[in-house]
Order: structure tokens, then C-alpha cells, then sequence
């Protein structure tokens, strides 16, 4: 766990009007007659500004997400955006999500990374780079995001199947956006061949009734 930030102690808080900005005396002003809290504001070189663009703020978060308890929060909650948006464009995906845990635990989620970094290592199975934590938290402007493919990212197999053990493997980012939704023989153009076929044969040995799929190409494959 990362240790508590207590940036009062750091800077001085001020509080200031959230449609003028201008800087109140105390914690509260009067709306209409009705008393309420201003918006916290710290004192950084002269200038009032939000906790989360306090320099000392900013390095906590990065580091906390620079995680991989960090990266779990984040699996989790994409986890939860897919599932909620499937059923927004009325699309059932297959199963039930079997990552589910209580508020802020993934306990569920670390067990099936660890039996996996048990069988192939902390690295991808696809493409054996060796998983990172990075984040940068800086401040991007639209189409700056930084995207590091080494990353800890969680792959369904088969993207009409939900977050189940069977389904879900832990893939490193650029291999898990290259793949996207691109058909078996599509992937078979354009994935490099060792990548395809390592892909292949962990499809097989978890879903062994698509092996119709794959007209016993990959059965004695050695690749590992």
C-alpha cells in the first residue's frame, strides 16, 4: 500500500468561489442565502491550485498506478465499463464475469495472474516480452497518450465470451491492441508467425472444441 499524502501540511489551503474564482476569506460564501463550501484550492509558488496538480500529488498517483496493484484497480473497473456498455448496445457477451470481488479488492484477479506467472513467468505468452507497470500521469493533450505496449493488459481469447478464468489471459498491451477483432486468418496474414501460433496453441488448450479451427496445423507445433 502507498503511504497517506498529507499535502496540508505541505501548503497552505484556501478556498475559492466555484463560478468567480475569486479567493474567500474563510470555507464558505452565501448563495441565494444558503451557506457552502468553496472549492479547496492549495498555494503552490504563488498560485492556488487542485490537489490532483500539486507536484507532490501528482508523483503519488504515478506512482500508485505504476503498480501492479494499481493495474489491477484499473483491469477491474475496464472490466466492469465493457460488461456495462455490452449491455448498453444490447449485446450479451457469454458467461459470467468471474473477476467480480468486493469494492477495492482483487484478490480474485491476482489469483489467476500468479497461477500464470507460475506456467510462463511475469511475462506475455504470446510474446514473451516481460510485463511492465508504467504510467507517466502527465498531462496529454488529445492524441498525446504515451502507450506502452510491454504493459500488463487482460486479453479475452474470444472476444463474444466474457472475463472467465477459461477466457481471460494476461497479455502484454501491444500484443492485446494488434490483435483487436481480427479473425483467426486475418491474424494468420498479419501477426508475426511465432506470435499467431503461440496464440493458437493457448486457444486450443483452453478451448479444446475449437480445435475444428484449426484443421490440426498447430498440434505438433514445438513453439513454446
Amino acid at each position: 500500500m502507498m503511504p497517506s499524502l498529507n499535502l496540508s501540511k505541505i501548503y497552505k489551503i484556501q478556498y475559492v468561489h466555484p463560478k468567480t474564482g475569486e479567493v474567500l476569506e474563510g470555507c464558505y460564501y452565501l448563495e441565494k442565502g444558503v451557506k457552502k463550501q468553496g472549492q479547496q484550492r492549495y498555494l503552490v509558488n504563488g498560485e492556488l491550485i487542485r490537489e490532483w496538480d500539486v507536484p507532490e500529488r501528482r508523483k503519488w498517483i504515478k506512482e500508485s498506478n505504476s503498480s501492479l496493484r494499481g493495474f489491477f484497480i484499473k483491469i477491474k473497473r475496464k472490466m466492469k465499463e465493457l460488461n456495462e456498455y455490452s449491455l448498453a448496445k444490447g449485446r450479451y457477451l457469454i458467461g459470467e464475469n468471474e473477476f467480480e470481488d468486493e469494492y477495492n479488492c482483487y484478490d480474485k484477479l491476482r489469483a489467476h495472474y500468479d497461477k500464470q506467472v507460475e506456467r510462463y513467468g511475469p511475462i506475455c505468452p504470446i510474446t514473451h516480452m516481460e510485463f511492465t507497470f508504467i504510467r507517466t500521469n502527465e498531462k496529454k493533450g488529445p492524441g498525446k497518450g504515451i502507450i506502452n505496449i510491454t504493459n500488463l493488459s487482460h486479453d479475452r481469447m474470444l472476444n463474444e465470451k466474457n472475463y472467465t478464468k477459461q477466457n481471460m489471459l494476461f497479455t502484454s498491451t501491444g500484443w492485446n491492441l494488434a490483435r483487436g477483432n481480427f479473425s483467426l486468418k486475418d491474424m494468420s496474414r498479419l501477426m508475426r508467425e511465432d506470435y499467431f501460433k503461440r496464440y493458437c496453441k493457448i486457444l486450443v488448450e483452453r478451448f479444446p472444441d475449437k480445435k475444428y479451427m484449426f484443421n490440426g496445423e498447430f498440434e505438433n507445433d514445438k513453439t513454446n
